[in-house]
């Protein structure tokens, strides 16, 4: 008789577990899931930051030695690296971002990445991000890094679609 009863909750448990399975994995898309189109925004976007530092290589990157040389400084939009058209980076000095910009309706968001100099371990630096639709600004955002450390961030914002004006004399 117990021999039955340990077959029998055998059976109930492993059951259960392959009826669960079953109907959980029933529930799955049948590929893998597709990234909704977005609507690119057209406009006249600048992108302008701001560093609060004269901006250096990073001292701990990888340096292969057929590698270009890049400037501290990493933008990306929604994950897509933009292009910084830019030598060497002064403190105070505006950096302005034209190409590439395509910002979509709905959520939105910069990262940022600069390396502070190492004679300047001891302070705390900044960026500015600022995002501007024909010099008007739509975000304006402060992004802080402490004691030397590489000032990276994210700035993210949310864009609506542009009003249609129907104008009927």
């Amino acid at each position: 008789m117990r021999f039955l009863l340990i077959i029998f909750v055998w059976i109930f448990f492993v059951g259960g577990l392959w009826a669960y399975t079953t109907n959980r994995d029933a529930a799955l898309p049948a590929g893998p899931a597709q990234v909704a189109d977005r609507e690119v925004l057209t406009g006249a976007y600048i992108l302008e930051i701001t560093p609060g530092f004269s901006i250096d290589k990073d001292p701990f990157a990888l340096a292969l030695d057929d590698a270009p040389q890049t400037p501290g400084l990493e933008v990306r939009l929604n994950g897509q690296k933009l292009t910084v058209d830019a030598g060497e980076i002064f403190r105070g000095k505006v950096i302005r971002i034209t190409e590439g910009l395509a910002p979509t309706i709905g959520f939105n968001e910069f990262y940022v990445q600069a390396s502070p100099p190492m004679s300047e371990f001891h302070l705390d630096h900044c960026l500015r991000v600022r995002l501007l639709d024909r010099e008007a600004p739509i975000v304006d955002h402060t992004i802080w890094g402490s004691r030397g450390a590489v000032v990276a961030g994210t700035v993210d914002f949310t864009l609506a679609a542009p009003k249609e004006e129907n104008h009927d004399y």
